[in-house]
């Protein structure tokens, strides 16, 4: 048997970007020179890291980062109302491609007018920033939009949500409320076909992909119950998650509602290896219908695994005391172990929650393997409230994660808020020792005790007690006069927290090889 040890990630560094105003990064991504780009909105006049002043109200703020985290270029584009920012990809030539809603008319970087309230405005720049083309997509009412994604013939696919009928670029009416709103252009920007699904009430979409069979995957909720293209009734009062399969022409395969009792949201879904998804979600269900575990407390992370058809495999409550929301960023991690996802947290040490809050909400980055078990979660944040938008793995086990703080000096953060809100952008990195079979390593100094398919570490341990063992298990941990502390169930790998026992001497046992380890608490 083989064993990988982690050691606790760490921040390598940090940087504060922003203007004298609010500003929000939303996105990032990696660029194919090593470096990163940084998009968001702003209402920042030229201040701070910020060169030019705000259009109108808000605009799209990119901001073009070297590896080392020094700004190269900054680019503010907007019109004369609203222009949201909501997401950015490097695109096939090396550019970038630019997606957001826009009130604007004709004004500013915008060079077409606004069809109803919102609309999709989508902006086209060369790698240095500069303006190529930008298009305008809507109906008479108002469109939402988060995402975008270019296949590999350089086309668009945008998907997001629409209020409006047919009207504009929308070619169909209304199918209640809100309703999903996918729309394909060419590489120049120009419409292919739109396609609205949804059902009697509001039906949201945020996160889209291309899928390995060249369709199309949307992940969204929904407060609709079977009708229009909804094959399945609301499981509770409110929102459930709203899973569509498409095919390359936008027609629909199948649907999956995916909830509990309670409110359930969607905002990040991923193609497994396997062919299968992994949806990024948001929960305050207890046990019922699609959701087999309780709530934490308020509102938590929900990882939910599909099979290729949308059959659920497997659902994962992940959370603290308090809320957590937003899974706004999920991905496979390059080291081919499991998924790192991230959104924000005000919950103490709890639940799957090893570290306390440092302020409001902050960061929340979690690790988890391919069955869905937290390897490692960390908590960053200052002294008010930090929401976590973007991940990004820019090379094997170095993370940038990326949003905006409230903060000034406090916590983690160690740069003064510019104005209101800012970007904040942190970066960290943990260790893997390489494997070893059957037998007794270091790691950070720290000594992992092993058995047959039972391995523990670090021991000495501080807080967190890392557990491997063959197949799934009951483990005991007692103290010294033989009292269970704790009892866990665990499935291969699992974390136990100790930060609140007392220094000692403790034993854990499991119940498949009946081996008991000698354990040291140190504080």
């Amino acid at each position: 048997m083989h064993v990988c040890a982690f050691s606790q990630p760490l921040l390598l560094w940090q940087k504060t970007i922003g203007g004298n105003d609010y500003d929000e990064l939303r996105k990032l991504c990696k660029t194919k020179d090593g470096g990163f780009i940084a998009g968001g909105l702003s209402y920042s006049n030229a201040s701070g890291e910020k060169s030019q002043n705000s259009r109108g109200s808000d605009d799209y703020w990119i901001v073009k980062v070297s590896s080392t985290g020094k700004i190269q270029w900054e680019k503010t584009i907007g019109g004369d109302g609203e222009d949201n920012f909501k997401s950015i990809i490097q695109t096939l030539d090396g550019g970038y491609a630019l997606i957001g809603e826009s009130s604007s008319n004709i004004s500013g970087e915008k060079t077409d007018y606004c069809r109803g309230n919102l609309d999709y405005w989508l902006v086209k720049l060369d790698s240095s920033g500069n303006i190529q083309w930008d298009k305008t997509y809507g109906g008479s009412d108002v469109e939402f939009i988060d995402n975008i994604v270019q296949g590999k013939d350089g086309s668009y696919i945008l998907a997001g949500s629409s209020l409006s009928n047919a009207s504009g670029e929308k070619s169909e009416n209304s199918r209640g409320n809100f309703d999903m709103w996918v729309l394909k252009v060419d590489k120049d920007g120009n419409k292919l076909w739109d396609k609205t699904i949804g059902g009697n009430d509001y039906d949201l979409c945020s996160p889209v992909k291309l899928t390995k069979d060249g369709g199309i995957i949307l992940g969204g909720f929904s407060g609709s119950n079977a009708s229009g293209e909804k094959s399945e009734n609301n499981r509770g009062v409110q929102s459930d998650i709203w899973v569509v399969k498409l095919d390359k022409n936008g027609k629909i395969q199948w649907d999956k509602t995916i909830g509990g009792s309670g409110d359930d949201y969607c905002h990040s879904l991923i193609q497994t290896r396997d062919g299968g998804y992994l949806i990024g979600g948001n929960s305050n269900s207890g046990i019922s219908a699609e959701k087999t575990a309780k709530s934490w407390g308020g509102y938590d992370y929900w990882l939910i695994k599909l099979d290729r058809y949308g059959n659920k495999l497997w659902d994962k409550t992940i959370g603290g005391l308090n809320d957590e929301h937003d899974v706004w960023s999920l991905d496979s991690t390059l080291d081919g172990t499991g998924f790192i996802l991230g959104g924000k947290s005000a919950s103490p040490i709890s639940g799957n929650k090893t570290e306390y809050s440092k302020g409001g909400f902050d960061y929340w980055v979690v690790k988890v393997n391919k069955q869905g078990n937290v390897v490692w979660n960390k908590t960053y944040g200052g002294s008010e409230d930090e929401n976590l938008y973007s991940i990004v793995e820019t090379e094997k086990n170095k993370f940038l994660l990326g949003g905006n703080s409230w903060s000034g000096i406090s916590g983690d953060k160690t740069a003064a808020s510019r104005g209101l809100a800012d970007y904040w952008i942190v970066t960290l990195k943990y260790r893997v020792i390489a494997p070893i079979a059957n037998s007794v390593f270091t790691q950070d100094s720290a000594t992992a005790i092993s058995g047959a398919g039972f391995k523990v570490y670090p021991n000495p341990a501080r807080d967190i007690l890392h557990i491997q063992i063959t197949g799934k298990a009951t483990v005991y941990l007692t103290d010294a006069s033989g009292k269970i502390i704790f009892t866990k169930t665990i499935d291969k790998t699992d974390i136990l927290n100790v930060s609140s026992l007392s220094a000692g001497v403790y034993y854990l046992k499991n119940n498949i090889t009946n081996e008991t380890q000698k354990i040291m608490i140190v504080k």
